[in-house]
């Protein structure tokens, strides 16, 4: 505390960040100056106290610096993520909460906002702006901005998607019939090998191993405001793939189509050899699926179909993981389950078979008894 010229009491105190802070009014005695100290340090010790270089700040200048800083595992954010949540901040959250300052974002005022949005909107882009500002001020609280977070609505932020119908091995058998000659290879190692289609299109000719049985996912491709960028795939999804033996035929078939190749060259293109983009190949696959019956189904079902597959055949979660190129037990919980299901199918199975072996006994047995009732009498 010290003494003004002005005859006014100036209060000064250290944050938690070790940075030196003013009250933000000085006072008319030594007395009140104190006792504002002794209350600043009391909300410190409760978790209370809000840092005033940062909770006057506004949500619109405080998300940008977000945005910037945001990191998953260390890693910035990809240019696509990055340019999904600059969306959603410019068109659901900033226009009615980007001049609010952070400590004027209530519960109330997050709920009104969000009705609005999901009146405005579909759901997914309700979620995905509720998912971001819950996320900036979550940031907010760590940084000691907000004292508790103000996005409260149970399940908002949450996706919540209809399990897809799960294709068997003779449908994406019919739908790689439909698709065009260049592109078969390229369903077939979406279901055998669970890529994604920007870990597909970004294949290299060097990436593939025949004689090892192998896919090397070391990159992908993603569609951006700006064209396609290639860099590396997912936090946690790098992986080398085995394929099975159905897998690796329809490898050496389509490299067959290829035709000569260099080990840069990508593995997937166009027929006239230009680079294959992600709207051809959706494109194409929207001609397939009605040709071969399946309207409804989508390009990823090929993962998930293969995935399912594998979970089936009796892969543990984490090799489950491994092949999906998941970093988390999450998503890949989605693809036990559907084994879980199966056993039950198997479990059901097993209760007919032993039912028929009981029913075969007890047929024999009456047959025996008549045999030797019958030898009695002669």
């Amino acid at each position: 505390m010290r003494k003004l010229p002005s005859g006014r009491w100036q209060a000064r105190y250290a944050g938690p960040d070790g940075q030196d802070r003013s009250a933000p009014t000085t006072f008319a005695t030594k007395t009140d100056a104190a006792r504002f100290l002794v209350a600043t340090e009391t909300d410190m010790a409760r978790g209370a106290w809000l840092d005033p270089l940062r909770s006057g700040i506004r949500l619109r200048e405080y998300s940008q610096s977000w945005l910037a800083e945001r990191t998953v595992r260390g890693r910035p954010l990809a240019i696509r993520t990055r340019e999904t949540y600059q969306h959603s901040l410019d068109r659901w959250v900033l226009p009615k909460l980007g001049d609010l300052m952070l400590d004027r974002i209530t519960p109330a005022l997050v709920r009104t906002w969000h009705a609005d949005v999901s009146a405005a909107t579909g759901p997914t882009a309700a979620r995905q702006a509720y998912a971001v500002l819950r996320a900036v001020m979550s940031t907010a609280v760590a940084d000691d901005a907000v004292a508790r977070n103000p996005c409260r609505i149970v399940g908002a932020g949450q996706a919540r998607s209809e399990e897809r119908p799960l294709l068997d091995v003779a449908q994406i058998d019919e739908l790689t019939a439909a698709m065009p000659v260049h592109l078969r290879g390229l369903v077939q190692l979406g279901f055998w090998g669970h890529l994604r289609l920007g870990e597909l299109v970004a294949l290299r000719r060097a990436d593939v191993d025949l004689d090892a049985g192998t896919v090397a996912v070391v990159r992908q491709v993603v569609e951006t405001d700006t064209g396609p960028r290639e860099g590396p795939p997912k936090a946690g999804s790098q992986r080398t793939v085995h394929l099975p033996p159905q897998g690796l035929d329809a490898l050496r078939a389509h490299l067959e189509v290829r035709g000569p190749t260099t080990l840069l060259d990508h593995l997937f293109a166009r027929q006239d050899g230009t680079a294959l983009r992600a709207h051809h190949v959706h494109t194409a696959w929207g001609t397939a699926r009605k040709h071969a019956g399946l309207p409804g189904a989508h390009l990823h079902d090929l993962r998930h179909a293969g995935l399912t597959l594998a979970a089936q055949s009796g892969a543990t979660l984490a090799e489950v993981m491994r092949r999906a190129g998941h970093s988390s037990t999450r998503a890949a919980m989605i693809y036990q389950h559907a084994a879980e299901r199966r056993d039950a199918d198997v479990a059901a199975g097993l209760g007919r078979l032993a039912a028929s072996e009981l029913a075969d006994r007890a047929g024999t047995r009456v047959n025996r008894t008549g045999t030797q009732r019958a030898r009695r009498l002669i």
